[in-house]
């Protein structure tokens, strides 16, 4: 039985971290970013979830407004207070764990510090459903080599920043401009910027406010923005359709038109009565469960129920994706225990009655903690 889905899903060396004010630790037990080990043109936009919900509307307006990526770290004690707002932030992009509580960690025994980070993760889980491993961000930016030695043991990698916005001082760290301009200062491959969507005690919300400034601002330097997940699982597969593990008959074509494509370009073709399907080869390391993410560039002519098909260890399981919607962005289609091999695993069929191109672009499974 097909099933259908129409919004995003969820799809995880120490430096002195600019404005932060921490020193380094002088010995890490566990890996620690404060940038993307990558050479693309990309920034990692952050958001820390851990006061208020003020600037959670219009953060979230402003990031689908461009389809840009973004990863947020949530306190388990703020997914209480606001689940509803947690809830919209995990269907749409990846979660992390930022304790339950948000205290100096450092200052904690080790017992209190794994149980906040246990804590915040399976209260964060029971309400978003979202699985925050591996990522993880201290409070504060306070960790030393025994509080990162036990987010690590906990299997967390801990997660800094190349530049803090300095929204969370509120009007005190001037206006966009400045803000803009601390980014900008900072703009470097794999960048990682720390912000966040709750309020300053002056109230205001400078992070939120000045959110889409400073897109315009990156994009129009030839950046692209990624989430953290996108260089963590050692578990995780990405096959695009310009590789050579993606098959598509003739009658599928090519094109480059919408910016929103992963990669160089994508496949579309038209829906017909015969199945003839764009399909996915993955190599699977062990018969285990993993979490299958499609991504797609949106269009309004495009399909509102493109059939996606993933063979399990029992059978094929189908879900209707609507492409017409959260383009550009990692769509999580579901939970599967797929079999160990290398073979054709995922496929979209032509075979469907409502109107609008089919599109294949890019496919992910990442095996589940």
């Amino acid at each position: 039985m097909l099933r259908s889905l129409g919004a995003a899903g969820a799809v995880a060396g120490a430096a002195i971290l600019a404005g932060s004010g921490a020193a380094a630790p002088t010995s890490l037990a566990v890996a620690e970013w404060s940038r993307l080990p990558t050479s693309q043109r990309v920034v990692a936009l952050t958001f820390d979830c851990g006061g208020n919900d003020a600037g959670v509307a219009p953060i979230l307006r402003a990031l689908g407004a461009r389809h840009a990526a973004a990863t947020f770290f949530l306190t388990g004690r703020w997914a209480t207070a606001y689940p509803a707002q947690a809830k919209r932030i995990a269907a749409a992009y990846p979660v992390g764990n930022h304790t339950y509580s948000h205290p100096h960690l450092t200052g904690q025994t080790s017992a209190a510090v794994k149980a906040e980070i246990t804590h915040g993760a399976s209260v964060i889980r029971s309400i978003t459903g979202a699985v925050t491993k591996p990522l993880f961000r201290f409070p504060y930016g306070d960790r030393d080599a025994r509080t990162l030695a036990l987010a690590g043991g906990l299997g967390y990698r801990s997660v800094a920043w190349t530049v803090d916005t300095l929204g969370w001082k509120g009007r005190s760290a001037g206006g966009t401009q400045a803000l803009v301009s601390r980014v900008l200062q900072h703009l470097q491959p794999g960048e990682i910027v720390l912000m966040h969507v709750g309020a300053a005690n002056d109230h205001s919300t400078l992070d939120a406010t000045a959110l889409p400034t400073l897109l315009r601002a990156i994009a129009a330097r030839g950046y692209g923005f990624t989430t953290l997940t996108d260089y963590t699982s050692a578990s995780k597969q990405t096959i695009d359709d310009g590789t050579t593990r993606f098959s598509a008959s003739s009658h599928w074509g090519h094109s480059a038109w919408n910016s929103q494509r992963y990669g160089a370009g994508y496949h579309y073709a038209k829906p017909a009565a015969t199945p003839d399907p764009a399909r996915f080869r993955l190599r699977v390391p062990t018969t285990a469960t993993y979490l299958v993410y499609a991504r797609w560039p949106a269009a309004p002519e495009y399909n509102r129920a493109a059939p996606f098909g993933v063979t399990t260890t029992s059978g094929i399981s189908w879900v209707r994706v609507d492409e017409r919607r959260d383009g550009g962005r990692w769509v999580y289609l579901g939970s599967y225990r797929l079999p160990a091999g290398d073979r054709y695993l995922v496929q979209i069929s032509r075979h469907t009655t409502a109107p609008g191109l089919l599109i294949a672009d890019a496919l992910r499974i990442v095996r589940r903690p």
